[in-house]
């Protein structure tokens, strides 16, 4: 297996983009397109551009000897992000009415069910393997190389958030050693929706 930075002009973008699709909370799928095809499609033209949190910079893929991608992490360091390039990238693939939308549910997301990212902290935004490589060890070899970018970028802490119900992947991270520090379950906005946010001290 090999763990590197996406290559836009290598990898496969429409399987990058399916695993982070996979990954996205209920409440956002919508914001991204009418139907799945039409995210994966906006996921993808996220992806080749820059300036946004689902930008090619901030993703790594796992992949096989012959070049297939079996997993992607997506993440950053506090210190990169901004909200409203992120919002200026999503301007520039929706239409008006949409992007009002994804102006409204997005900052309610980002408040009400992630992690508040402080500028020396570096959040797991995404992780996803491909079914057909699950229980291999690729989701502790992914967390493995996450730390390295971590301590690479300076940060003092990792952060992620598990969905409330996936006993799997919270058990996975508590293994690993993060622990749960918050809960955010905003049933009145987003029912059936909530997260664990976890962290590890590097």
């Amino acid at each position: 297996m090999i763990f590197e930075k996406l290559d836009i002009n290598k990898n496969d973008l429409n399987k990058v983009s399916e695993l982070i699709y996979e990954t996205e909370l209920d409440v956002f799928k919508p914001l991204l397109g009418e139907d799945k095809n039409k995210a994966l499609e906006n996921i993808e033209k996220l992806v080749k551009s820059e300036n946004n949190l689902f930008g090619h910079e901030n993703i790594h893929v796992v992949s096989d000897e012959n070049g297939n991608v079996l997993a992607i992490l997506l993440s950053f360091c506090g210190r990169e992000t901004n909200l409203w390039a992120d919002f200026k990238a999503f301007f520039k693939i929706l239409n008006f009415i949409e992007f009002l939308e994804l102006m409204v549910k997005g900052i309610a997301i980002n408040e009400l069910l992630t992690s508040e990212v402080g500028p020396d902290d570096y959040y797991l935004s995404n992780i996803a393997v491909d079914p057909l490589y699950r229980g291999q060890g690729i989701g502790t070899y992914i967390l493995e190389n996450a730390f390295k970018l971590a301590e690479d970028k300076g940060c003092r802490r990792v952060i992620l958030d598990v969905t409330l119900g996936n006993e799997g992947a919270l058990k996975l991270y508590e293994k690993f050693g993060f622990k749960v520090y918050g809960k955010k379950n905003p049933k009145l906005i987003f029912k059936g929706q909530g997260t664990y946010n976890m962290e590890h001290f590097v």
